[in-house]
């Protein structure tokens, strides 16, 4: 049974900025970056142990997991999930300084 996919205001925002940039190039591209982000949430959803450990030192993200976008390896999505829900904290380009952003959360 897949869990119920939550996405927090962070990672929309993610989602929304990195359609914007990819856009600025080719419009077509972004259009599939947003159809293979929703896929590769909805596969998380069904099978949330897909998804690589992403230890950190913050402890309110224990459990927190990456997973590639499908066929945008190079985006990431970052998740905590649990028996009942996938939490998607933040969708992220591995270029950035992801251990600074990451641990800095909230």
């Amino acid at each position: 049974m897949a869990r119920n996919i939550i996405l927090l205001p962070q990672a929309n925002k993610d989602i929304d900025e990195h359609f914007e940039y990819i856009a600025q190039d080719d419009f077509d591209t972004a259009l599939k970056f947003f159809d293979a982000i929703r896929q590769s949430i909805a596969q998380l959803a069904r099978m949330p142990g897909m998804g690589a450990a992403y230890p950190l030192e913050n402890t309110r993200l224990e459990g927190l997991r990456r997973w590639p976008v499908k066929g945008f390896n190079k985006h990431l999505i970052f998740y905590l999930t649990d028996d009942e829900q996938i939490q998607v904290l933040r969708v992220l380009h591995s270029a950035r300084d992801l251990p600074s952003i990451l641990e800095n959360m909230p």
